[in-house]
């Protein structure tokens, strides 16, 4: 019936007053002072997953396997234990190659086939 904003689409709350600039600037900050944290723990989180894999912790602790461990400790399951693998390895790949430069990189990554997920460790963490 009425005019509709992009905003109101995904359920945000109906407009208010708009911030001054002063306020906008000093809520983005605070946008990119949270996103920047969330980074940071993402990439620690990645560390310690694939150490704590390449140590295989978890048959010091009585468990199995990885996703035993991961479901006993941490109440999650098969397939979100070895997605935490997944992104950890993912994000050390995507630091190697951003710290490596791109001359650097075409120059020392062989051309091979993706590996089975259970073979390929995770990369060194940064």
């Amino acid at each position: 019936m009425g005019e509709q904003h992009e905003d109101q689409e995904y359920g945000a709350e109906p407009a208010r007053p708009l911030p001054t600039e002063a306020r906008a600037r000093e809520m983005t900050a605070g946008l990119r002072e949270a996103m920047d944290d969330v980074r940071r723990s993402v990439a620690v989180l990645a560390a310690r997953v694939c150490d704590a894999h390449a140590a295989r912790i978890w048959l010091p602790l009585g468990h199995s396997s990885w996703e035993s461990y991961c479901d006993a400790e941490f109440g999650i399951s098969r397939a979100q234990a070895y997605r935490l693998l997944d992104v950890a390895r993912a994000l050390a790949a995507i630091h190697g190659a951003v710290t490596a430069g791109p001359r650097r990189l075409a120059r020392e990554t062989p051309a091979r086939p993706p590996q089975p997920r259970s073979t390929t460790a995770c990369p060194s963490a940064p």
